[in-house]
């Protein structure tokens, strides 16, 4: 009895921890400065897509301003469809003639190949061939832009401006979501869909190079429509979105005020990018001299010093054996002449900022 009691009661202290799942997550949590997005906007994040990264920011620019910056595209796009509908005008008749010539009917078109010289049908084959190529680029290239405003497009999830300014209007305050110009799915995408990505040192100053800039408060003093560039798109159905489940009082809008969001490792994590205080516990001392240092370089006029090194930093890491010694101390040879070449005094910045320990790249002590 007492054996038979005494495996019971050792069942009943293993069974609990033999039962007990693995944690979903890593206990170091995720990459800093990002944070585990809370269930109050999840409502809104199961509307985007996994394949970007996403800004978002309430925009409080007033909403005439707003309708002035609208009409410049507006009345562009309605200038092309202009343009296009007298191309068409001038060109139908002129292919229907072609098409006509193709099928024996005698047309201003019509070459006779047996007295037409070799330099005749040459030329004559040439310009139609060249006059087809111009009008295809024409309506593939320069067509697509109203067709995009108008109607979207599969990576607009055909929503468009139009449609944005049509179902919202013109609001004082304006929730605006932007995301990644193609530059940010390779940090989020495996090569097969059962890849989990887990994002490298070089990734992570990636993304931080194109957050910070991008959610600065004089970048954001602009209307929304004017925060279009090479890095970062309006996403005009997440906007319509995001307004949707406000109204619905299903999100809050200060809840979505300076957000950088992404999905990674199968959940979808935020970054609070103005909240400084909540930054600085969340960041190490390596975020801090990596600011420090563009900080730096900024106030010296040499900011671009600063992206060119983060260039060097990802490609010596993605390259095999990683970021050596020996790379280290070429890559600070090439900073050295880079500071140089803006006249700022190589050892008293590093004084300055307190050497070089600390920053992503500079391990090495040369």
């Amino acid at each position: 009895m007492a054996r038979a009691g005494g495996k019971r009661a050792a069942k009943s202290t293993v069974t609990p921890t033999s039962s007990a799942k693995p944690p979903p997550t890593s206990p170091s949590g995720p990459p800093a400065p990002f944070q585990y997005a809370p269930i109050s906007i999840r409502p809104f994040l199961s509307t985007l897509p996994t394949d970007h990264i996403y800004l978002v920011h309430v925009d409080n620019t007033p909403a005439s301003l707003k309708k002035r910056v609208f009409v410049v595209p507006l009345l562009l796009n309605l200038l092309l469809i202009l343009g296009l509908c007298v191309r068409v005008y001038y060109a139908v008749p002129v292919y229907l003639e072609q098409i006509i010539t193709i099928f024996g009917y005698d047309t201003a078109y019509t070459v006779d190949t047996k007295t037409a010289k070799a330099g005749e049908l040459m030329n004559t084959i040439s310009s139609r061939t060249i006059l087809l190529m111009v009008d295809y680029a024409l309506f593939g290239f320069v067509g697509s832009w109203p067709r995009e405003f108008f109607f979207g497009g599969k990576t607009s999830r055909f929503v468009g401006p139009w449609q944005w300014r049509w179902t919202l209007g013109f609001k004082e305050t304006e929730i605006i979501v932007r995301r990644g110009r193609m530059w940010d799915t390779p940090l989020l995408v495996g090569d097969t869909p059962e890849q989990v990505k887990t994002w490298k040192i070089d990734e992570e100053l990636t993304i931080k190079v194109k957050v910070d800039p991008a959610m600065r408060t004089s970048t954001l003093a602009k209307t929304g429509y004017l925060l279009l560039d090479k890095d970062w798109d309006l996403d005009f159905k997440a906007m319509l979105d995001a307004h949707r489940l406000v109204e619905q009082g299903t999100v809050q809008a200060k809840d979505l005020q300076n957000l950088a969001l992404v999905y990674y490792q199968k959940q979808w994590l935020i970054w609070r990018v103005h909240e400084d205080s909540h930054v600085s516990q969340k960041e190490g001392p390596q975020d801090d001299m990596l600011e420090q240092f563009r900080a730096k370089l900024a106030g010296l006029g040499a900011e671009d010093v600063f992206f060119r090194w983060i260039e060097i930093v990802q490609y010596e890491t993605s390259q095999p054996g990683g970021f050596t010694e020996g790379r280290q101390a070429e890559a600070l040879r090439e900073l050295k002449k880079l500071l140089t070449k803006k006249g700022v005094d190589y050892a008293t910045f590093w004084e300055e900022i307190g050497g070089q320990a600390g920053l992503p790249g500079l391990e090495y002590q040369g």
